[in-house]
């Protein structure tokens, strides 16, 4: 629903933001065609419904890029969780997601059908908690949504 209604605020996929220090500019978001079955089919088995319900509707996005300097984040398609999961060397229970402005890698730990986990962190090590959110994918990109962009997750590690 958050992304949906990010969507319908958006004016010709621009949206004025504002940020930690009272810094507004009016940044720049991209949705890619969704996926096709034959690329859904290609995910892990245990990928999570909402995940999977992403990607039914945008295989892959660019949300909240600077105009001049870039940054954002991006959410992975199909093809490049494939991709960085054998470039993360991620374990068997993370797929990766998508990555932050500088270049953080998140990836998204499955427990099982119901129970799932955002990691962010530079090079993960799949063992260190504090890498490990107390949220879920959906939480996580809504809670991205309401913070307009902002590394939420970063104002608890200070």
């Amino acid at each position: 629903m958050a992304l949906n209604t990010l969507k319908e605020r958006l004016i010709h996929y621009r949206l004025e933001v504002q940020r930690e220090d009272g810094y507004v500019a009016t940044e720049l978001f991209s949705f890619q065609a969704p996926a096709t079955e034959n690329d859904l089919a290609r995910l892990p088995h245990h990928s999570p419904y909402e995940l999977i319900e992403f990607l039914s509707l945008h295989n892959g996005a660019e949300l909240f890029v600077h105009p001049s300097y870039g940054g954002g984040i991006r959410l992975f398609s199909v093809d490049e969780m494939i991709e960085y999961r054998e470039i993360w060397e991620c374990p068997e229970p993370f797929i990766p997601v998508g990555a932050g402005r500088d270049g953080e890698w998140i990836v998204c730990e499955v427990v099982n059908e119901h129970e799932n986990y955002i990691w962010v962190g530079e090079f993960l090590t799949y063992e260190d908690d504090i890498e490990k959110l107390p949220m879920d994918y959906t939480r996580w990109l809504d809670y991205l949504i309401v913070a307009q962009g902002a590394h939420f997750w970063d104002w608890f590690r200070r």
